[in-house]
């Protein structure tokens, strides 16, 4: 593009010029010559085109529109990329959901995934009803709601903060869960970063 080949002299007095200032208003504010500021003119029209000096502006001015429109397209692409992304996410989201559901189905487990704040982004029960021990457990509640504390040394809870820390744990849980035995895993990103946990909670006998 011509105008990249501008020096930062020969912008300048593109943009005085597109303020509305005379040549001899350019050089007064510059504190050139007028013949200065003309020859200026010379080099811009050499590298932009035009036969004068308006329509020697009008190409820079349209210059610089074909590349916010060339910028806009791209950030609009960048927009779309990131929808088709995110509707993927979703999409391998709900399959991973009915893959659990279906595992859930075999085996008398729960399984949950949670992120770093231990909100549940995807539940699965087994033989569990939807409520059990007077809470309902469903995707938007957290660690702290499921097990009714928010006591980090409560078994569950404990499990689970030593997940996000990147501690796989296996715990036997006590009161109304003592017939329970919960497994914590850390859920890790592509670069191996803990984004959150997994969690098996299943029965046995007493």
């Amino acid at each position: 593009m011509a105008t990249k080949e501008l020096s930062p002299r020969e912008k300048e007095i593109v943009e005085l010029c597109i303020h509305g200032l005379t040549n001899e208003a350019i050089a007064h504010k510059l504190g050139l010559s007028v013949g200065t500021v003309n020859t200026y003119w010379l080099r811009i029209k050499m590298k932009v085109g035009g036969t004068g000096r308006t329509d020697t502006v009008v190409r820079v001015i349209k210059e610089r529109a074909e590349v916010a429109l060339r910028a806009a397209n791209v950030e609009r692409k960048s927009l779309t990329d990131l929808v088709a992304e995110h509707e993927q996410m979703v999409l391998e989201h709900r399959a991973a959901l009915a893959l659990l559901h279906l595992a859930m189905d075999q085996i008398k487990s729960a399984v949950w995934a949670t992120d770093m704040d231990l909100v549940i982004h995807i539940l699965a029960n087994g033989e569990f009803p939807s409520a059990h021990f007077g809470v309902v457990w469903e995707v938007g509640k957290t660690v702290y709601d499921i097990f009714k504390t928010s006591d980090p040394a409560d078994p569950g809870v404990a499990a689970h903060l030593a997940a996000i820390a990147g501690k796989e744990s296996e715990v036997r849980l006590a009161g109304e869960f003592s017939n329970m035995f919960l497994r914590v895993i850390p859920l890790r990103d592509e670069n191996e970063e803990v984004m959150g946990c997994i969690s098996i909670l299943n029965r046995v006998d007493k």
